[in-house]
């Protein structure tokens, strides 16, 4: 866990100001281990509440800032390409805590950011499994840039239109037929 300096400055440094921040712990998006602290004790106190209760049972917490357009585009890439948009997170339009849910970008522009988020992710992280299944959450800061809010890999939901969660449940049997077969012929 951070020492309390290195915290602080991370919570101050928060170019969201004023939207709070979110603990999560992985595996459990939605549900009881999402915690939305406004302060540094409050965070504090939702870090201890939450390691005890998981202790043993989740391997971290993650602490993210919560920015003040709430709308999330979880977009879907086959084979490192950028394909669809799978979902988009939260509300429409509604003011919601400390922001708001407004929608931003295109299919195109939020497609390319992707790309180049994917491509700057291989760089820094050569052996990560990105080949498969990927997905990109999207979320938009205060000064309107895109940013990345985290990848998934591998289970990525990528439920959208039929057509292209057949295309994607189609691919992905072909996907790992293909590495299954790789495996054995070695």
């Amino acid at each position: 866990m951070f020492n309390n300096i290195c915290l602080t400055r991370f919570m101050t440094d928060n170019e969201e100001k004023n939207c709070g921040w979110v603990i999560k712990a992985p595996f459990t998006t939605n549900c009881e281990a999402v915690k939305f602290p406004k302060s540094f004790d409050s965070m504090q106190q939702y870090m201890r509440t939450l390691s005890r209760k998981y202790f043993g049972h989740i391997p971290y917490l993650m602490i993210q800032p919560c920015m003040y357009n709430r709308k999330e585009y979880k977009v879907v890439a086959l084979n490192n390409v950028p394909t669809y948009i799978a979902s988009i997170a939260s509300g429409r339009g509604k003011k919601s805590a400390g922001g708001v849910n407004q929608q931003f970008g295109d299919t195109d522009s939020l497609l390319e950011f992707a790309g180049k988020a994917i491509g700057t992710f291989r760089l820094n992280a050569p052996f990560a499994i990105t080949d498969g299944l990927f997905r990109v959450d999207v979320f938009q800061d205060v000064t309107g840039k895109m940013v990345v809010n985290e990848f998934e890999s591998l289970d990525a939901n990528y439920s959208a239109l039929t057509h292209l969660q057949m295309a994607t449940h189609s691919f992905l049997i072909k996907y790992w037929e293909n590495k299954i077969t790789e495996l054995l012929i070695r």
